[in-house]
């Protein structure tokens, strides 16, 4: 499956108020290919999906995930 997303950055930080080392990654998510009939909202959900499955691959029970969702402003 080809992944609805790249990624831009990734680094590890600390939480000081979770007590915790973590990894906090920027990315990007893609387009639709083209002549995907999807509509955009099935897209951006499948996209959604996609990165949940991501972030969830490596984690132990007792692992914390969180997901922001921001738009970036492209100005031009």
């Amino acid at each position: 499956m080809d992944r609805k997303f790249t990624i831009i950055d990734e680094i590890t930080r600390e939480y000081r108020r979770f007590n915790t080392v973590g990894t906090q990654v920027t990315l990007r998510l893609l387009p639709p290919p083209e002549g995907d009939e999807r509509n955009p909202v099935s897209y951006f959900i499948d996209s959604v999906t996609d990165l949940c499955e991501h972030a969830l691959r490596n984690c132990n029970n007792s692992d914390m995930v969180g997901i922001s969702i921001g738009k970036e402003v492209n100005e031009g």
